[in-house]
C-alpha cells in the first residue's frame, strides 16, 4: 500500500487520501468532509468496478482508485 507521501509525490500535496479495506482512494477534486466520507464509506468495490474490462480488473488489482469531479475549463489547444 502506498504512503500518504508517495501519494502527494505522484499526484500533488493538494491530493487528499482516504482508506476503506484494501482500497486507497485518492481525491484530486478536494472534496468536502461530507463528500470525502460518503465515497469513503459508501465506497463498495463490487459496485464500483461493474464490467469486466481488463482496465477495471487492472484498478482492481492495485487497490488505487482515483476521484476527480474537478470542472474543467475549455482550453485553446495551440499546435504548432
Amino acid at each position: 500500500m502506498l504512503s500518504d507521501e508517495e501519494i502527494q509525490f505522484m499526484y500533488g500535496k493538494s491530493a487528499v487520501v482516504s482508506r476503506t479495506g484494501r482500497f486507497t482512494l485518492i481525491h484530486l477534486d478536494r472534496p468536502s468532509a461530507e463528500l470525502l466520507q460518503a465515497r469513503t464509506n459508501g465506497f463498495n468495490p463490487d459496485e464500483f468496478f461493474k464490467c469486466d474490462c481488463r482496465i477495471c480488473a487492472l484498478a482492481k488489482e492495485s487497490g488505487i482508485v482515483i476521484f476527480d469531479d474537478s470542472a474543467y475549463e475549455e482550453e485553446e489547444i495551440l499546435l504548432e
